[in-house]
């Protein structure tokens, strides 16, 4: 999830000032706590064979494991300190990475998340206020990519800009030649946010809005690197139901062998820019990707619900009404410097089907928690699976059980 991390560098008060409109600091009471509904997990039995969860399990009853920026590094040691201006949770928030794509993918993440900034020309991030600010000194690399045109991927605008790849055709690309070399992996999910806020700093970079013709570029974008019929899309999903939330209340996903080997597309972002993205269509005909969403709309299939405490029970009743729900495991990293592990057992737990992490592998710089499908007990069964494992989880009484399965390939 791109969080609005917003500062300004230059006196520590108009820093302090920022961060805290980004809501890196808070002035609110503790929340309050919240009952949290954990399903009874069933013993493993004939419903752990692969080949019975391919003709029998549908995309929305499986469960896995994504990240959050999945692209970001950590900033340089010069820009730290200037973020540190700003207060320390602001720049714990920041001061962390995530490993390459490939390494992502080779640790059983399925789903991806990418910030994306608007630069048709190329150079509109060129030249970061941040890096002139620290005298953070940008690779080559960093400069040609930027001189391109096409959407970049940029965390903070100006000041956490440093990703693993920095346009999103590179992205892309990585992820479809991993995916050609693992033919048989879940499908992938790609959700995309768009980056087009200011920075409050001086010198901050003017951003192009994300509007319909942005959006129109970005449908480009994606389907230069992926053709159809590597796609799940919209319209397959919609069939012939006259809404695609008629679709998915009546659990019409594909299976699992019609699924492997293919991505989702998912544009995670505002109300606007989801109708942007719409246009005068009537639902999302001919569109690569599906939005997050409300679970009233006509184009609800994905739904965004990232406090899986204080959302539980919704993410419950929304899961089993057949949307496909993320969550979050950790968020600004402030589980991971705790080693608190209550969000990550109840986003798991909520059976939310994608559970997203800043934290596949653990970080040495803070500590050694992780978010892994090998660390829930209740998702593991089957050791002649290798990698791959379900888990029957058994709702409120009553509730009909829901066959979960976890991600990654078979060998």
């Amino acid at each position: 999830m791109r969080r609005n991390f917003l500062a300004a560098f230059v006196l520590v008060p108009v820093a302090a000032f920022a961060m805290s409109q980004a809501g890196l600091f808070s002035s609110s009471s503790p929340a309050k706590a919240h009952t949290v509904i954990t399903p009874s997990a069933q013993g493993c039995d004939v419903h752990c064979d692969p080949n019975w969860m391919d003709t029998n399990l549908r995309l929305d009853q499986i469960q896995v494991v994504g990240t959050a920026e999945s692209y970001k590094q950590r900033p340089s040691s010069a820009l730290m300190r200037l973020i540190r201006m700003g207060g320390k949770k602001g720049a714990e928030a920041l001061n962390y990475e995530q490993p390459s794509l490939d390494a992502q993918l080779d640790n059983d993440v399925r789903a991806l998340e990418f910030d994306i900034a608007y630069d048709p020309v190329g150079g509109a991030y060129r030249n970061p206020a941040g890096a002139s600010m620290a005298m953070d000194l940008l690779t080559e690399d960093y400069v040609t990519a930027m001189r391109k045109p096409g959407f970049k991927v940029i965390h903070v605008l100006d000041i956490d800009y440093r990703s693993s790849c920095l346009a999103l055709t590179d992205c892309l690309r990585q992820v479809a030649v991993w995916s050609k070399a693992h033919p048989r992996h879940l499908p992938l999910v790609i959700s995309l946010k768009t980056n087009d806020t200011k920075t409050p700093m001086p010198g901050a970079t003017g951003p192009l809005a994300c509007d319909e013709t942005a959006m129109n570029a970005l449908e480009d974008e994606i389907r230069a690197v992926f053709a159809q019929d590597q796609m799940i899309t919209p319209d397959r999903v919609q069939g012939s139901y006259a809404t695609l939330r008629e679709a998915v209340v009546a659990h019409a996903w594909p299976k699992l062998n019609a699924a492997r080997g293919k991505v989702i597309f998912v544009l995670d972002d505002s109300a606007a820019k989801a109708k942007a993205y719409q246009g005068t269509r009537t639902s999302l005909e001919g569109r690569a990707m599906f939005v997050a969403t409300d679970q009233a709309s006509p184009l609800a299939a994905f739904v965004s619900m990232p406090d899986p405490i204080k959302d539980n029970a919704r993410i419950l009743e929304a899961v089993r009404s057949g949307f496909i729900v993320s969550t979050r495991a950790d968020e600004n990293t402030r589980e991971a410097r705790t080693n608190n592990t209550a969000r990550r057992d109840a986003a798991f737990a909520s059976g939310a089907q994608i559970v997203q992490t800043n934290f596949v592998s653990a970080d040495p710089a803070i500590g050694s928690y992780r978010v892994s499908l090998a660390d829930n007990p209740a998702a593991m069964c089957g050791e002649k699976l290798a990698s791959e494992h379900c888990v029957r989880f058994a709702g409120p009484e009553g509730a009909t059980p829901t066959a979960t399965a976890v991600a990654a390939a078979l060998p």
